[in-house]
């Protein structure tokens, strides 16, 4: 523990480094945030299926040249990557305004409901540009509530949302599509208070795939998009339940593993589509949860956040053996941790989450394991990952370009974590302050001026501190390092 002099000194510096912040609900992104959707367009191929014009998006394009690549067994278009794309078009109008996107989004949306069984569940992927559906590759079949149709769900609640005023017939349209997967949610639902203990953790058996949480969280995000557009009983009553299933399976702490973080699943954690803090500070900054479940996502950007931008990127964690594994690393990881720290500061106007967002956004310019650029400003493409400490693939698929794209537009609207973004890392160190051991990292802006911030972890006393400007320059003064 700190002594009383130490915590003193660290609590004027966090009075000073991270005062609340004016929520910035509807900013466009800035103009050094490296947002560009060139890539993405590019990527997208419109089709026209009677008086309809749908839209997909291409699953792989490879270097050097990135041409379109499909994979033999599944197709070349999925509804997983025609969703998340319509969710960065659809933001991208709401912020910006702009009605090329919005265009973009409705076509997609389409693409997405043309996707949907009569059951009311989602088929996954296309063979060809005659959008003949993949019926039976077991990452296509529309036989439970898959990943794909939680991703389906999330993009048809935006747009549900985001189009009612502009475009109402194809919000409509994307409201019914959800409403046909209701009965799903509630046979889950019908689990609910259920549980099940694996290794010493407790889940919750009523979320996607029974435990899924990772899967869940991003259903949860086109429930609450859905909520805010079309408000009910049922709907706030399906929030809640799912939500309070996530929270409970968070487990450790800064120094025990996991390490404070949202489970993924009874086998572990991965960053990929772990957007349960997101999921969580969103439903808050609505109203749509209690306070404890914005709490459970404060933990985790407080504990495991805080240390993966001390001690760098994790790609997953297996419970049964207590490893964890850094590669390969890819954008997907990153959207996750950084736009739910933008909902924490949206949900908290505590300035902390604002500036780890902007740090955990480096990962893109540059503050990563490899030291490579993995999203181009001047083209929007986003690299397929960082393999190990020198090696990249340079393909700029679906899922990286949009999983980048979407991070620098929520990141680089907010002033606060788009300053952040083109850092650069020092190695972390261990330091001691008044007696006190810590691990810190701290990361250097040089442009307009010099300035730091600083991310402190003290595992003993499972806490973390986030300093920025001159707070982050007295402390780095007054610690030392450790022999």
């Amino acid at each position: 523990m700190y002594s009383r002099s130490a915590l003193l000194l660290l609590s004027t510096f966090v009075a000073c480094g991270t005062p609340d912040a004016e929520r910035r609900p509807s900013d466009p992104p800035t103009m050094d945030s490296g947002f560009n959707l060139a890539h993405l367009d590019f990527l997208g191929e419109d089709v026209i299926r009677g008086s309809d014009t749908l839209r997909f998006v291409h699953i792989y394009a490879e270097a050097p040249d990135f041409r379109f690549v499909g994979d033999d067994d599944e197709g070349i278009a999925c509804v997983d990557d025609a969703a998340r794309a319509a969710l960065v078009y659809l933001r991208h109008f709401e912020l910006a305004g702009d009605r090329a996107s919005r265009n973009k989004a409705i076509r997609l949306l389409r693409f997405v409901r043309y996707m949907q069984a009569p059951s009311g569940l989602f088929y996954n992927f296309v063979t060809d540009e005659r959008l003949r559906i993949n019926t039976e590759h077991e990452n296509s079949v529309a036989n439970q509530v898959s990943w794909w149709t939680a991703r389906a769900v999330w993009a048809l609640g935006t747009g549900a949302r985001v189009l009612a005023e502009t475009a109402p017939t194809e919000a409509a349209a994307s409201e019914a599509a959800i409403r046909l997967v209701e009965p799903h949610l509630d046979h889950l639902l019908a689990r609910y208070g259920e549980t099940t203990v694996q290794g010493g953790f407790t889940f919750a058996r009523w979320l996607l795939y029974e435990t899924a949480s990772d899967a869940t969280s991003e259903l949860l995000l086109g429930l609450v998009s859905l909520e805010r557009a079309r408000p009910s009983a049922a709907g706030r009553d399906r929030i809640r339940r799912f939500a309070e299933g996530l929270a409970m399976a968070r487990f450790g702490n800064l120094s025990a593993f996991p390490y404070g973080g949202h489970a993924s699943w009874v086998g572990g954690w991965h960053g990929w589509g772990n957007s349960q803090t997101q999921a969580l500070a969103e439903a808050s900054l609505y109203g749509l949860v209690d306070t404890a479940l914005l709490e459970s996502a404060e933990s985790e950007a407080n504990s495991l956040y805080a240390r993966l931008l001390v001690e760098g990127w994790l790609h997953e964690m297996t419970f049964a053996t207590g490893e964890s594994r850094a590669f390969e690393q890819i954008a997907y990881d990153v959207r996750p941790a950084a736009v739910g720290l933008i909902r924490l500061f949206e949900a908290t106007g505590n300035q902390r989450y604002a500036t780890m967002a902007g740090l955990a956004g480096s990962w893109f310019f540059g503050n990563n394991a490899a030291l490579a650029m993995m999203a181009d400003p001047a083209t929007g493409r986003g690299y397929d990952g960082i393999l190990d400490s020198t090696r990249t693939n340079p393909n700029a698929g679906a899922e990286s370009t949009i999983e980048s794209q979407l991070t620098l537009l929520e990141v680089g609207r907010v002033p606060e974590a788009a300053r952040w973004l083109r850092v650069r890392a020092e190695p972390a160190r261990s330091v001691v302050l008044d007696g006190a051991r810590l691990r810190i990292r701290s990361f250097l802006l040089d442009s307009p001026r010099p300035t730091r911030a600083v991310v402190v972890v003290d595992l003993s006393a499972d806490t973390s501190t986030v300093l920025t400007d001159e707070p982050a320059a007295q402390f780095l003064e007054r610690v030392t390092p450790t022999p």
